[in-house]
């Protein structure tokens, strides 16, 4: 097995990813948006080398994806490399899994939620316990909860709107004009916060003598920066998400112990009226060297057809990265849910390649 963590351009790279599209009135982040399309345009490229090369050393290899924005990245890697034992992780559902039974008083396996979407762009329908959808309650209880929007920035209400518990990143999409007037206000983007924080914490593992004690305090510090509070008496470990979506996957695959975990691995028919090859996140059966997608069964007509324009998208921006076409890739800026039109596209894109020339093809 082996497993890719990495942010090609570093911090520089993202904070250009970030201030490019605010020029043209348009939210940047690193991983979704304008700006994950930047960084997928140059990610998926090394990539595909490193899965390329695991492929003719040991082509029964799986391939454990943790490179952003993840999604993507497995796309492109079952669709245009050899390699096709993959799976792409993230720790936000698995988050969010955790702190609705911290909030249920229940222990992670007495609940089971109800999770589709894509990576970053995904929805839960129902909460489980004791075999009872226990969904409505929560959505009625969060409806006056004070902290609720304080923490997660969505109005408790809108929740009870849309009959679900959205992944933090949709409040990019559903609120885009809220998102985009706060990172303007703002004085630094996430990017050039980290890139601070990281710039302190090399300075004090230099001068300090308990290395663990400081890069502890350095995530704790980087998570606060990052939501704006927690739940009264919920809260998770530093890191805990990941490890165990990972580990998970890990017992699957190579001890054969039942596991499932919600990852980004290929459809075949758990989103229904998606392509069997598309790249979704859902919750997911694991095997020796085997996994089967769970079925969502009905999924609301709104999240299907968000759903089909993000696959679109990504289709599209994998295309022009395989075929280094700048039309292809305008093409796909266009169809991005968060680019307004054709003409601020054009814009945007066009910045990319001043700003990183060498990892955009160019016009012509």
């Amino acid at each position: 097995m082996l497993s890719v963590l990495s942010g090609l351009g570093g911090e520089r790279l993202r904070i250009i990813d970030e201030r490019v599209p605010l020029r043209f009135g348009v939210f940047g982040q690193e991983t979704t948006g304008p700006g994950g399309f930047s960084m997928a345009v140059r990610t998926i490229p090394r990539v595909w080398e490193i899965t390329n090369l695991l492929a003719e050393v040991n082509p029964k290899a799986w391939f454990i994806n943790f490179t952003n924005p993840s999604g993507v990245v497995t796309q492109a890697i079952l669709g245009y490399s050899s390699l096709k034992k993959v799976v792409g992780i993230c720790d936000a559902p698995s988050s969010i899994h955790k702190v609705i039974a911290q909030f249920l008083n229940k222990k992670e396996e007495e609940v089971f939620t109800d999770y589709f979407g894509l990576n970053h762009f995904g929805w839960i329908k129902g909460v489980y316990v004791d075999g009872e959808d226990v969904l409505p309650s929560i959505l009625e209880l969060i409806k006056d909860l004070p902290d609720f929007e304080r923490i997660t920035r969505f109005p408790g209400e809108f929740s009870a709107l849309i009959k679900m518990f959205p992944n933090p990143y949709l409040y990019y999409y559903y609120f885009k004009e809220e998102a985009t007037k706060d990172l303007l206000r703002a004085e630094r983007t996430r990017g050039e916060i980290v890139e601070e924080m990281n710039a302190k914490l090399f300075h004090s593992l230099r001068e300090g003598s308990n290395p663990l004690s400081i890069y502890l305090d350095y995530i704790k510090e980087r998570e606060a920066s990052f939501m704006p509070g927690r739940l009264k008496g919920i809260a998770l470990a530093e890191g805990e998400g990941y490890i165990d979506v990972a580990l998970k996957v890990i017992k699957g695959l190579a001890k054969g112990d039942a596991e499932v975990a919600i990852v980004n691995t290929r459809n075949l028919t758990a989103i229904s009226r998606l392509e069997e090859d598309d790249v979704v996140e859902v919750p997911t059966l694991f095997r020796k060297d085997f996994l089967r997608p769970l079925s969502a069964g009905k999924i609301p007509a709104e999240s299907l057809a968000m759903l089909k324009q993000l696959k679109e998208y990504e289709r599209l921006l994998i295309e022009g990265v395989a075929t280094s076409s700048y039309s292809t890739l305008l093409h796909a800026l266009t169809l991005n849910p968060w680019v307004p039109s054709y003409h601020i596209a054009k814009k945007i894109l066009d910045a990319f390649i001043e700003e990183e020339q060498e990892y955009f093809p160019h016009p012509g």
